[in-house]
């Protein structure tokens, strides 16, 4: 009998089983099916899904909400490019996802094998580090590949690629000892010298803008109050995790303030949606905090970077900020917003933030979704200390509902999706998975084909526009709930929602409430929705 099988299979367990994992998410397939033996031993929870571009960020939203390694498992060949659109998110957002994919011996390659491709770098440029491994070198050799490769993890994607030979079933085991350091590897150390720059301290418009926060990066409200009481003017959205009552959307405010000059802005956190104030503010002196690159320079004048975790480096911030004059800011007034009185898509977000979801996650798909998240936040909305989330690291509408179901699953809190039909109908494969958690709820704001689109400067204008812009179309989700064994719900008037609300909300099941809405009344509210 063979001494070991599938030892390098069965180090990974072992190395695994050190990483305080929050999970590990694989799904179905043969080549990697010592990787999923060897790792249901683990101690942390674990999903099958069969999608692997919905168990991708059914991982990511895992790790979004735990902001602990999330580990994926694939079998080798397209099914590992699947999780690409996930690790492109986890780069941007800076999120901990391991990501493991079995692979055919390298002689097998490009040698007409089924699922054999070229997978070595198949993620390049949206990774911190990889680890190819190699079943003809010794398992400490392998052992150092992954170890050295973790220490990257922390702050984004890992990719671990392992040729496995057949056979591929029973469950591995590794006879020899082995050992595994990691512990003093995993938490990058910053410089503390952090320096306030000159152009800084003489600053006497400064801005601050805290764009996407994590809730587990730690509470900032106190440090906000702080650098106000010096004289800075705070903005941030919905996704910034603070009260209108302490900070101000930009965007609101530029009508009453044009003639301000800011003369250094400081951004901190992750991205930040408005592309307004993003043009006005072109030029602008501008430092970034934050932990690692990709440091954005989204005004064209980046003069400093301070690499810090990020709620250490507000507190830098805020400890050596000068005091300035406070009366520059009394320029800037907010916009008065209208009531909105017709069904439209701002109604039902109006309806949906004034209800009050204490301690709810609230997750936001892309597109027009969000963006009526931040117009009903700074309209006072949103204020029972619910948590925001949002994929906004690459900002595409693909995975929206498979990472606000991970979310879900790992939490304790209750949690509801927004989202538009065109998101819902691209991952609908989200719901093929037995993880969905009870009380899940999700609204879906079927305009029937992408109002954001509309919005956007002469796209309208375009022959294209209705047949290759937006996608319209006269489709309900309602087969599609049906068919995922959710209950469903239905409002296309103000008196069907008052009718359906509470029964949706308060049910104990997992829930979908299909909202129908006209764009061209949208539009109007959209349009009018300030004084």
């Amino acid at each position: 009998m063979k001494k070991d099988f599938q030892p390098i299979s069965a180090a990974l367990g072992h190395i695994l089983n050190r990483l305080n994992l929050s999970a590990w998410v694989g799904s179905p397939g043969s080549r990697n099916a010592p990787l999923m033996e060897a790792f249901s031993s683990l101690k942390c929870p674990n999903a099958v899904i069969l999608d692997e571009r919905s168990a991708g960020y059914f991982a990511l939203g895992v790790s979004i909400k735990s902001l602990r390694p999330v580990s994926l498992v694939s079998t080798s060949g397209t099914a590992a490019l699947n999780y690409a659109p996930a690790i492109a998110e986890a780069f941007y957002q800076k999120i901990p996802l391991l990501i493991i994919t079995a692979d055919r011996p390298k002689n097998l390659i490009d040698n007409g094998h089924g699922q054999s491709i070229r997978q070595e770098k198949i993620y390049e440029g949206h990774i911190r580090a990889s680890a190819l491994l190699d079943p003809e070198r010794s398992i400490n050799e392998n052992i150092d590949r992954v170890t050295n490769a973790l220490r990257y993890l922390k702050y984004g994607p890992v990719h671990i690629n392992v040729p496995i030979k057949e056979p591929l079933y029973g469950k591995p085991f590794l006879n020899e000892n082995i050992s595994v350091k990691l512990e003093k590897d995993l938490n990058p150390s910053f410089n503390d010298n952090f320096v306030l720059p000159e152009w800084l301290v003489a600053a006497k418009c400064p801005l601050l803008i805290i764009g996407q926060w994590n809730p587990q990066w730690g509470e900032i409200s106190h440090l906000v109050e702080k650098i106000k009481s010096k004289g800075w003017l705070v903005a941030g959205e919905h996704l910034s995790q603070l009260s209108i009552n302490s900070i101000i959307n930009l965007d609101d405010g530029w009508e009453s303030a044009e003639e301000i000059a800011f003369d250094a802005i400081v951004t901190i956190g992750g991205a930040w949606i408005s592309k307004k104030s993003k043009s006005k503010l072109i030029g602008v002196r501008h430092m970034h905090i934050g932990p690692t690159s990709p440091h954005p320079d989204m005004f064209g004048n980046l003069k400093y970077i301070y690499e810090s975790n990020y709620a250490e480096g507000l507190e830098s911030l805020v400890e050596q900020t000068p005091l300035i004059d406070k009366a520059w800011r009394d320029n800037w007034v907010l916009q008065s917003i209208n009531e909105t009185e017709k069904w439209s898509d701002l109604w039902v977000n109006k309806a949906i933030s004034n209800y009050g979801l204490k301690n709810w996650d609230i997750h936001w798909a892309n597109s027009s979704s969000v963006r009526y998240g931040i117009h009903t936040w700074a309209a006072g909305g949103w204020a029972n200390n619910e948590k925001h989330y949002s994929n906004r690291g690459t900002s595409g509408i693909d995975g929206c509902t498979s990472a606000a179901i991970g979310s879900a699953w790992i939490s304790d809190e209750r949690t509801m999706l927004i989202t538009g039909d065109l998101a819902f109908f691209y991952d609908s494969n989200a719901f093929l998975n037995n993880h969905l958690p009870e009380g899940f709820k999700v609204i879906v704001i079927n305009n029937q084909g992408g109002d954001v689109f509309r919005r956007l400067p002469m796209a309208s204008n375009s022959k294209l526009f209705d047949s290759h812009f937006i996608w319209k179309h006269n489709r309900s989700v309602k087969n599609l709930v049906s068919y995922a064994g959710l209950e469903y719900f239905y409002a296309a008037s103000i008196d069907d929602w008052k009718n359906i609300w509470l029964n949706f909300i308060e049910s104990p099941k997992s829930s979908v409430l299909e909202v129908i809405t006209d764009s061209s009344i949208n539009d109007e509210m959209w349009n009018h929705r300030f004084q």
